[in-house]
């Protein structure tokens, strides 16, 4: 049985002990893949920040790679982008308002079909020859890169990396130089706007401010692509949600501030000054 069989198998709503249960009893199963399709937000070994040189055309001519814009980069571009990748992966949500979370839909694994190759996108964004077979492998900061190098961002204001935390290193230290086009601010009293990322830590990062920040540290961000305050929710975009590319709705207060839950202890809101 493939993980993708696994997944499709588990009832639409799910908590995490009941996840753990079925990881548990079908590790052999999963022949290497992600030991749970709980979302899977890992450590990585590169504690390092540096902007690489993307590698972003695949091999996999089946699978064409996206092109990157040669337009300036925008607070829409970013959003558009997040979204398209979200459509390619057939639009999984996950519902982080209530416990137990519910998968409204389910969409495209890492390691289905032309996610495979999709996946190696992200990763040549990082410099890493990797698929969406490696599924050992977080994947999620690449993602957030990806979406930065192909949307031209360029690496002066937003360095790629593998790690979530590195990159927001380097953001904490760009903001002392001049015309910072992202900006690290409290998620607790700042409200979130579509193109920002929300980002939360995670496994043991126990860190609780934004000057704690430093490479190497475990954790998760997500691209924000549409606020409804008056409702009470947001819908955040990330890469490895659920081993896809998810749409996650979460809790947002009346002026839009993220609302921290149990699996996105919200630390930081990346504020997009992007046009």
């Amino acid at each position: 049985m493939s993980l993708a069989t696994l997944v499709r198998a588990l009832p639409l709503s799910f908590s995490s002990s009941r996840l753990a249960c079925v990881a548990a009893a079908t590790a052999v199963l999963l022949a290497g893949c992600a030991s749970s399709p709980l979302p899977q937000w890992r450590d990585s070994d590169n504690a390092g920040y540096a902007p690489v040189t993307p590698s972003i055309p695949v091999t996999n001519t089946a699978v064409p790679a996206v092109a990157i814009s040669t337009a300036p980069p925008t607070r829409a571009a970013l959003v558009d982008a997040a979204k398209a990748e979200w459509d390619f992966f057939g639009n999984q949500q996950i519902d982080m308002r209530h416990e137990p979370f519910s998968a409204p839909r389910l969409g495209l694994l890492e390691d289905e079909g032309e996610a495979v190759q999709r996946v190696a996108e992200y990763w040549h964004a990082v410099g890493k020859n990797l698929t969406g077979a490696d599924c050992q492998q977080a994947w999620s900061a690449a993602f957030i890169s990806w979406l930065m190098v192909t949307t031209n961002v360029p690496p002066q204001d937003f360095a790629p990396n593998e790690t979530h935390f590195n990159y927001l290193s380097f953001l904490k230290d760009r903001e002392s130089r001049p015309s910072p086009q992202f900006l690290l601010r409290p998620a607790d009293s700042e409200p979130i706007a579509a193109g920002d990322l929300i980002c939360a830590p995670r496994g043991n990062n126990n860190i609780t401010s934004i000057d704690e920040i430093r490479p190497g540290l475990a954790g998760h961000c997500d691209v924000v692509v549409e606020v409804h305050a008056d409702d009470g929710w947001a819908g955040v975009i990330g890469g490895n949600v659920f081993n896809s590319v998810s749409e996650s709705l979460i809790p947002v207060d009346g002026q839009g501030r993220a609302q921290p839950i149990a699996a996105r202890p919200w630390l930081v809101v990346v504020k997009n000054l992007l046009p």
